[in-house]
């Protein structure tokens, strides 16, 4: 042997020794084999990929509605199935590029979790898809909570939204995803509120820049933003952005109560984070700020910040003038006056003043409230006056003390000691969500109440009896001040045993109210609200009766103690001639975060005169969970 050849055989030595082995390709039998042997159908991420749910059998089915979110025939209700249909498209070349691009987590997951580490460029074929993630120049995600708003039932109890945030460059340009229902313009409001209830709309995912929500909730619809940083990786973020690809074109019906807003959002979280079980306590309702929770307690949670709303900015800046430089800025802000007016007042008074006169302008052009231009043009020449101006001292902070899960849980059980005609009643209750004027401040926006399903019952004499359902409960009593004089309102149903001439009967009535309300001072706040109520019971003459109402009412509410006075008075206009008066005052002391003490007293005259005392302690669940249910 040469030397030549002995060079060459080493050569060869060397390029076996140090060149790595290709990368191993599984084949369909070697990939089926592990899939059965670790049981890769029941990896938390496939459950959470594929939305599996346990039912009550033990047996498991997908919340997916739509059969096009699945491959196997069988897919809703077998994992296994699913899985198996997709490591098949994984070895068949005619589906594995149509794999990747409409379900790119479940691609990109199942090659990592079979060990598929082959070189691999599918992703990269799915132009729709690279242009959609191109949207989404972020590597760190947080979730958004709206406060409540009582104008639209879809959002009564708040909304959560998500935002990617953007890497460099203005945030406010950052793309967020909202999961909503697709409604129809023609459909009425009780079209919408039973589509709504039974899954009639298909759930969506839209994408809009921040700066466009952030409009839309503080400025036009006066609401709260509290922004919640989420501890997620980057490797996670891109899971979430991958499955809202894989979900966002209605493939879940969309539900109010349960698989809502709320629910689809933590969703997405858990598929990214699958192992902190985000969705097993959520069964059959999910309200906004349970999430909110939910994603505390799992340590999902990090920097709280609050994009205040808009209106209550302006209020809050108004409460610090008196009421004539309230008026003068709004006069200026209409245009009714010239900022040249505010020439003689002391610099601090007149900065004031014009930030009031320019916020309040700004909020008029927000919803579009008068010629636009002629709003600008007004805003412009404040500005200037402004700018002359020192910056004025003590303005209100950027939002509220308070974040919204410090608020008392939603739901209630309450015992208590009740004393009507001389006797002595054991009293319970029950509310899946109950929020009164009655109850303490912090979390929940004042001057508005929620009750939804709160019946109670009391013990006597060996007896157990229905007292009463409150079925339903909405109110807001925002005051009115020189700039805003919002509506008053009160919707009430409710089924309760009421006097009547023969005697006490179960009725069942419907009542609106509308009015409003003024704020005294401080927290007190001063209401008038006129109505109607439709009654149906057997202790009316023909069953059914219409009666028009005036509830005033004296409410104040602060963090540790609320205190509520009610003087209701109502006469039968058709159906009966009864009428009713009630004075109640209901006072609330607040020992802990989900523990209350209650004192309540009423007076009334129905036919005949009846006083009531019930002392009651008050304790606070998860919103719309059943006493028996596991939290």
């Amino acid at each position: 042997m040469t030397l030549l050849h002995l060079v060459a055989l080493a050569a060869a030595c060397l390029h076996l020794c140090f060149t790595p082995a290709p990368a191993f390709a599984a084949s369909l039998h070697d990939d089926v084999a592990r899939v059965d042997a670790e049981r890769i159908d029941q990896d938390a991420q496939w459950i959470a990929l594929l939305h599996y749910r346990a039912r009550r059998d033990g047996s498991l089915e997908s919340e997916a509605d739509s059969p096009q979110f699945f491959m196997a025939g069988q897919g809703k209700q077998s994992p296994r199935a699913e899985l198996l249909a997709a490591v098949a498209a994984l070895h068949a070349p005619e589906e594995r590029q149509g794999l990747a691009c409409r379900f790119p987590a479940r691609y990109e997951w199942l090659r990592a979790r079979l060990g598929h580490d082959d070189p691999d460029s599918a992703l990269d074929g799915c132009p729709a898809l690279s242009a959609w993630l191109a949207g989404f120049p972020g590597r760190q995600a947080s979730i958004v909570f709206a406060s409540s708003y009582l104008e639209s039932p879809s959002s009564t109890f708040g909304h959560t939204f998500l935002r990617i945030v953007r890497q460099s460059g203005n945030e406010l340009l950052s793309p967020t995803i909202n999961y909503a229902a697709r409604t129809e313009a023609r459909d009425g409001d009780l079209a919408f509120v039973s589509k709504g209830l039974f899954g009639g709309f298909p759930g969506v995912a839209d994408e809009l820049p921040f700066y466009r929500r952030l409009r839309t909730y503080t400025e036009i619809e006066g609401r709260d933003l509290h922004d919640y940083a989420l501890a997620l990786e980057p490797g996670e973020v891109r899971r979430l952005l991958l499955h809202t690809w894989e979900t966002k074109d209605g493939i879940f019906d969309y539900y109010f109560l349960d698989e809502n807003c709320a629910y689809r959002t933590l969703a997405l979280i858990d598929v990214a984070r699958p192992r902190a079980g985000l969705l097993r306590r959520f069964h059959a309702v999910t309200v906004p700020v349970d999430t909110i929770r939910t994603l505390r307690a799992a340590g999902l949670l990090g920097e709280h910040r609050v994009w205040p709303s808009v209106p209550k900015t302006v209020r809050g800046l108004e409460a610090e003038l008196a009421a004539p430089d309230a008026a003068a800025a709004s006069r200026i802000a209409l245009g009714q006056a010239d900022v040249a007016t505010t020439d003689g007042l002391a610099p601090q008074r007149q900065a004031k003043l014009l930030r009031l006169a320019y916020e309040y302008g700004s909020v008029l052009i927000d919803r579009d409230q008068g010629d636009r231009v002629q709003r600008k043009e007004i805003l412009g020449a404040i500005t200037r006056a402004r700018l002359a101006q020192p910056a004025p001292a003590g303005a209100p902070g950027l939002g509220p003390a308070f974040t919204p899960e410090d608020g008392h849980d939603g739901g209630l059980v309450a015992i208590g000691a009740l004393r009507r005609g001389g006797r002595g009643l054991l009293n319970l209750e029950y509310a899946a969500f109950e929020h009164t004027l009655a109850d303490p401040l912090p979390g929940y926006e004042p001057h508005a109440a929620i009750t939804l399903l709160h019946p109670s019952v009391e013990l006597g004499d060996g007896k157990l009896r229905l007292r009463e359902v409150d079925w339903l409960t909405v109110q807001s009593a925002i005051p009115s001040s020189t700039l805003f004089a919002p509506q008053a309102w009160r919707v009430q149903l409710r089924t309760a045993r009421r006097q009547y001439a023969d005697g006490e009967h179960m009725a069942t009535s419907l009542a609106y109210h509308a009015g409003k309300a003024w704020q005294l001072g401080g927290n007190l706040v001063f209401s008038v609200l006129p109505g109607a109520s439709i009654d149906t019971g057997s202790g009316l003459p023909h069953r059914a009766a219409l009666a028009g109402v005036l509830r005033n009412s004296l409410g104040y509410q602060a963090s540790a103690w609320s205190l509520q006075l009610d003087m209701v008075t109502e006469k039968y206009i058709a159906g009966s001639r009864l009428r009713r008066q009630a004075l109640q005052a209901n006072a609330m002391l607040r020992l802990s975060r989900n523990l209350a003490l209650t004192i309540g007293a009423a007076q009334r005259q129905s036919p005949r005169r009846e006083g009531e005392l019930l002392v009651s302690l008050r304790w606070r669940q998860r919103s719309l969970r059943l006493p028996w249910e596991p939290d």
